[in-house]
């Protein structure tokens, strides 16, 4: 896709970082803009922050780890906008500490939101992206850390993972059929976002109760790594320029740090040898 004018995105998790820096880097360009958020004071404020820009956007407050939310998020689109021609599953949060400590409502939690929601996404909007017969574009915010692995943030890791895994598998059959629908797998190292403070959106279903592991010493080291992490990141501006710069050129995987992409690279080479994607 080179041309995005009046052309419409749709982003979850897009009330701050970088599903926030990737709608307004689409709305620059001259696209309507869809956002949602769990946080709802984000999403309209990011809604006003467009139309300050004298763009078109709308908002919607939902935690799409459940299904029906997807779904009134693509009917709320097209009552609106009348058409999708970008979605961007991003979506997301993080969990720290070692899988025999971490409570179940935790792994729950994230695989819902990391996991779950993204292929919910795709489940529910490619078949409209399909009726529409136009080219379309689908972006998972996936991670670094699911290419990669460490002791800290099981879940984290395996919830990507399964994120890229997904965005290639999906890419394959695309392809296999057809469709003139392109998907792009985002693999961020450290953005200064504020996903270290995730705890702070949790649905009443997943919320922090007296368990423990709440309280705990791990519990609280993860947040200082989190936040350090985080903190030591690049600007989150900078990825939404990365996201369109890739979508122009067509590209599958997205890198947004040089760094990243020394130990990325390689290991992408190998996973993707029956992908063939655009480096």
């Amino acid at each position: 896709m080179k041309d995005f004018k009046d052309k419409v995105i749709v982003v979850t998790g897009g009330g701050r970082g970088i599903g926030r820096a990737i709608a307004i880097e689409g709305v620059k360009r001259g696209m309507k803009a869809v956002i949602n958020d769990i946080d709802g004071d984000a999403a309209r404020s990011v809604e006003k922050e467009i139309k300050e820009m004298g763009g078109q956007a709308v908002s919607m407050e939902a935690d799409i780890s459940i299904y029906e939310n997807i779904e009134a998020l693509l009917d709320l689109t097209l009552k609106t906008f009348g058409q999708v021609d970008i979605l961007c599953n991003n979506a997301g949060c993080s969990v720290s500490g070692p899988i025999w400590e971490i409570p179940k409502k935790d792994i729950d939690w994230i695989t819902e939101v990391n996991m779950l929601s993204h292929l919910y996404g795709m489940r529910v909007f490619i078949p409209q992206m399909i009726k529409q017969g136009t080219p379309c574009e689908i972006i998972n915010t996936e991670s670094t850390a699911g290419l990669m692995t460490s002791g800290n943030a099981t879940m984290y890791h395996a919830t990507k993972f399964a994120g890229v895994a997904a965005s290639e598998s999906v890419y394959m059959a695309l392809q296999n059929h057809g469709l003139p629908i392109t998907m792009h797998c985002l693999v961020p190292a450290y953005v200064k976002t504020t996903i270290h403070l995730c705890d702070q959106h949790r649905p009443e279903r997943f919320a922090i109760d007296d368990d423990p592991y709440y309280t705990s010493d791990e519990f609280k080291a993860g947040a200082i790594r989190a936040e350090r992490g985080v903190m030591s990141g690049i600007e989150d501006d900078y990825v939404g320029e990365c996201v369109f710069t890739a979508i122009e050129d067509g590209k599958f995987y997205i890198f947004t740090h040089p760094e990243s992409q020394v130990v990325a690279v390689p290991r992408v080479q190998r996973l993707a040898s029956g992908v063939n994607p655009k480096l």
